[in-house]
């Protein structure tokens, strides 16, 4: 018997399924149809695993969570609302004490999530306060902004590599991490589920808009590019790539009805 093709739907949050106003609420047929059809629906984020435990709740979902740029895998324990939480690539801890060092020594001008308040956060993202809270709940991670020069930058990340530390572009922040990303997550998810139902040939449909999903986008069957107002700001290289045809919420709707009308009818 030949196995049974699944889609697994992987996702980043913001500027892709969430709006500016971290509002979803345009997506929702396709979410509902994704719950009709019992097709997985994973968060996989550049937020902490406090902010996407949230939000995982109020979708209604009971899927993994790769929180952190795939620093952190989430996997649901069965019969209880905790989680198995995997730690990839380095700690926080050791994260900080790399990147605060190079700035204690060599002046480098930045600030970072572990310098801020809830409130501070707040200002800076349009955050309540309680979402700061939790967006500063970091286990794996380390969000800054840059203050200096491209060149210093430049330097500032060679001398963290050197470190095993990397420095990825996000959307508002760089994000200081281990070698772990969401690439990662998409491997252990994908190893979760075969797991779970050895007997279907899963294909992941990942959708994305910013560089730190470059690498979960193509290591997907499917990557869906979800563009900014300016237009998209990544191409990367899959077996399947869709140009999203508007920004956010709205467009990650449209594409993935329209893949879904293609697989289901």
């Amino acid at each position: 018997m030949l196995p049974k093709k699944k889609l697994l739907v992987v996702t980043d949050l913001d500027a892709t399924l969430l709006d500016p106003k971290y509002s979803w609420a345009a997506a929702e047929p396709a979410i509902e149809r994704l719950r009709a059809l019992g097709l997985p629906l994973v968060l996989n984020s550049s937020k902490t695993l406090a902010e996407m435990a949230a939000i995982r709740a109020a979708l209604r979902l009971e899927t993994p969570i790769v929180a952190e740029n795939g620093g952190l895998i989430a996997f649901p324990k069965s019969g209880s609302a905790g989680y198995q939480i995997e730690i990839k690539g380095l700690s926080r801890a050791v994260i900080l004490r790399a990147a605060h060092e190079l700035r204690r020594t060599d002046a480098y001008r930045f600030g970072g999530f572990a310098d801020w308040s809830p409130v501070e956060l707040a200002d800076l993202t349009g955050l309540s306060l309680e979402q700061a809270a939790a967006s500063l709940d970091r286990q794996a991670t380390e969000p800054i902004l840059w203050h200096d020069t491209e060149a210093r930058r430049l330097a500032f990340a060679g001398a963290l590599a050197a470190q095993g530390v990397r420095m990825l572009r996000g959307g508002q922040f760089w994000h200081l991490m281990g070698m772990a990303d969401k690439a990662d997550g998409v491997a252990a998810l994908r190893a979760y589920y075969q797991a779970k139902e050895p007997g279907v040939e899963w294909q992941v449909l990942a959708l994305g808009d910013s560089a730190n999903d470059t690498a979960m986008l193509e290591a997907a069957d499917i990557a869906v590019v979800i563009p900014h107002t300016d237009g998209p700001r990544i191409a990367p290289q899959a077996p399947r790539v869709i140009q999203a045809s508007s920004p956010a919420s709205a467009g990650w709707n449209a594409a993935l009805l329209s893949l879904l009308n293609e697989y289901y009818g």
